[in-house]
């Protein structure tokens, strides 16, 4: 059942930027400016910042890749250690700044991407995940 909940969570904010992309520049930008880590300012500032468009591509991409994996039951270790770099990356840039949402609620912001880390992290060391999912019917076991 956590795995369903976790894909779904990624399935979610995955079609969140399906469509339309354009308001991530802005929320990176801000994180972007106040992020409180210093190397982590560096890599927004001068790799991510200047390619927002593709960077918001590519964890569009990623966020449904690991969705459907972990819906599916296909390789769910790897996209589980997927989800859980990603969610790190998103914790970093948007929990961990002086941003106006932060700001506003800390705890709950802080929660909101941490959690995710946390609930994939379960998911890499849950075993029961072996039985509902394609490599079950393929007789393989989960990477």
């Amino acid at each position: 059942m956590l795995r369903l909940i976790v894909a779904f969570y990624w399935i979610f904010f995955s079609y969140q930027k399906w469509f339309d992309r354009s308001w991530v520049r802005d929320l990176l930008s801000t994180a972007a400016q106040s992020s409180y880590i210093p190397f982590y300012t560096q890599f927004l500032n001068h790799l991510a910042l200047p390619n927002w468009s593709s960077v918001a591509l590519g964890v569009t991409i990623l966020e449904g890749a690991i969705g459907v994996m972990m819906l599916l039951g296909w390789l769910t270790r790897i996209a589980a250690a997927l989800g859980t770099l990603l969610s790190l990356g998103l914790t970093f840039t948007f929990a961990l700044c002086k941003c106006p949402w932060t700001e506003a609620d800390f705890p709950l912001v802080f929660w909101f991407y941490f959690a995710p880390l946390l609930l994939n992290v379960q998911v890499i060391f849950d075993k029961s995940s072996n039985r509902f999912g394609l490599q079950r019917l393929h007789g393989k076991r989960s990477v």
